[in-house]
């Protein structure tokens, strides 16, 4: 847990900076589909029901997220899929998969790494992509690590990775694109020995650190849903990539209705989520890292019980206090 505490205050001190600096504002330029790809995109709408269809396909593929409604945005905001919306980890990650689960049939090990290495070198070849940079910087320190016999913990990795990745100037690209992935790349690391109900705790104090900063609600109902989604997806997209391969050879429409599916499952779980969230606070994290970090005793639930009625408006603006003034 020592990690998490780490992480957590460098975290904090990061977005106190970069908000101060009003840095964050500043985002990457938006993205462009390619001209090759937009003539194909233009011709499967026609064979589409739903339009909003192909452009969300492509969407997952490029990150160009127009032709998608405000209604489907925000549903994939509030069940923290988001991310899904542009090309991230979880789609090279998924990809990879495939394509290791393949590589593992060779018999030579050597080659094995050999392919490794240079599909992680590939994704550089990718402008603008820098999730899936840091992704492949990652996956190369590992590699470097093997190789070289260090004796690395993977909390060492990940600061690697992230010194890398500001050095490489993905800070300065897209402070809180930088941001987000060091809070939620870290959560996983500093819980990934641990039970699930931890994981949804450490990502949910995450989610309250950003939310202090940023102004935003957040939902501990929202990380369950967003894990199960992420998971989904990491299966859907595979198949995403042999549909629009497919369809260049026989333009046969047997994509959308996965992709209509995942995107209903979407909405009917944003709509569940309604009521969930809460503004965040110093209490609150307070609370949260109480459950994670301290011992199991009675003194613990009296902690978090305290801290958490110190959140509410009642204990920072008694009502009581309105009638005797």
């Amino acid at each position: 847990m020592k990690f998490f505490v780490l992480f957590s205050l460098i975290l904090a001190l990061s977005l106190g900076v970069t908000m101060e600096r009003s840095v964050a504002q500043k985002s990457p330029p938006p993205r462009t589909t390619p001209p090759f790809l937009q003539k194909y995109q233009r011709s499967m709408k026609a064979d589409f029901k739903k339009p909003e269809n192909a452009n969300l396909l492509f969407s997952f593929i490029t990150g160009n997220k127009n032709g998608i409604s405000p209604y489907t945005r925000k549903a994939f905001k509030k069940t923290n899929l988001s991310h899904l919306l542009a090309p991230s980890g979880i789609h090279y990650a998924s990809v990879l998969f495939l394509l290791f689960f393949l590589v593992k049939k060779m018999k030579a090990k050597r080659w094995q790494r050999i392919i490794k290495v240079m599909t992680y070198s590939s994704a550089f070849f990718l402008p603008g992509f820098t999730s899936i940079h840091r992704l492949s910087i990652l996956r190369l320190l590992l590699q470097f690590k093997f190789l070289a016999k260090r004796k690395w913990s993977i909390e060492v990795i990940f600061f690697l990775t992230f010194a890398v990745s500001f050095l490489c100037g993905h800070y300065s690209d897209s402070p809180l694109g930088f941001l987000m992935s060091f809070a939620f790349l870290g959560t996983f690391f500093a819980f990934q020995n641990h039970s699930k109900i931890m994981l949804i705790l450490g990502l949910f104090s995450t989610q309250l650190i950003l939310g202090l900063f940023m102004g935003e609600k957040v939902s501990l109902l929202s990380i369950p849903v967003g894990l199960v989604g992420s998971a989904l997806f990491a299966l859907l997209f595979p198949t995403l990539l042999l549909f629009l391969a497919s369809y260049w050879l026989i333009p046969f429409n047997w994509g959308e209705p996965l992709i209509r599916s995942y995107v209903v499952s979407v909405q009917v779980m944003a709509k569940m989520l309604q009521g969930s969230f809460t503004s965040s606070s110093v209490f609150l994290i307070l609370a949260v890292w109480a459950l994670l970090i301290l011992k199991t005793s009675k003194r613990k639930y009296a902690i978090v019980f305290l801290l958490i009625f110190l959140h509410t408006n009642t204990a920072m603006t008694p009502v009581i206090f309105s009638h005797l003034s």
